[in-house]
């Protein structure tokens, strides 16, 4: 891995929708207090937030948090944060849609984190994560992120039903893209586009 990869041992993904009313609230809470709240979590080493680009049925938003390993999910710090929600966490949790969370292990990465453009794809095989990756390597050679899923990773415990949407797939591939190719879907088949949004800088821990 390059140095803005080191470390980075396992990926936790986050797709989801928000109800439309509280768009504005939800990006607010979400860049200034939730990612940065995570980052907090010894072992939780960045993260990313994306808004989708392109037309899909996909869930709007996707949040990448790199990781030392899969293991900091199950830390006591983690654990806290699931269990004691602040305020504004307790409100916006009934308002998240089409919920799919994906704890994965890192296979291959480079290059990724500096990348303002994204397309993601779900597979069921390496191999075919693996071909898509070269298929694509012309326009970024560069900037990748191959992980596999967890089949035994725990749901998050707040989460209902109605709120879930599946994500298929044991394999997600992300890949940096230039701003012009992101400008037509059809230069990246199969894949769902997004762009990154800010995220503000990690809070202090909570006790």
């Amino acid at each position: 891995m390059n140095d803005d990869m080191a470390g980075t041992g396992a990926v936790l993904a986050l797709w989801n929708d928000v109800t439309p009313d509280v768009d504005a609230e939800y990006n607010t809470w979400h860049a200034g207090e939730h990612v940065p709240e995570r980052l907090t979590v010894p072992g939780m080493l960045w993260g990313r937030r994306y808004r989708r680009a392109c037309n899909s049925l996909a869930p709007r938003y996707l949040t990448l948090y790199g990781m030392r390993d899969v293991q900091v999910l199950d830390s006591d710090a983690y654990r806290l944060l699931l269990s004691r929600p602040t305020p504004m966490s307790a409100h916006m949790r009934p308002h998240l849609r089409n919920l799919s969370r994906w704890v994965c292990d890192v296979r291959e990465a480079h290059g990724f984190l500096a990348s303002t453009h994204v397309a993601v794809w779900t597979f069921d095989a390496e191999d075919a994560a693996r071909a898509c990756a070269g298929a694509q390597a012309e326009s970024c050679p560069h900037d990748l992120l191959l992980a596999q899923r967890s089949p035994d990773a725990a749901p998050l415990p707040w989460l209902t039903g109605s709120q879930a949407q599946a994500i298929e797939g044991s394999w997600l591939l992300a890949m940096g893209m230039p701003g012009q190719v992101m400008a037509s879907a059809q230069a990246v088949p199969g894949a769902v586009l997004y762009k990154t949004l800010p995220v503000q800088p990690a809070l202090a821990p909570r006790l």
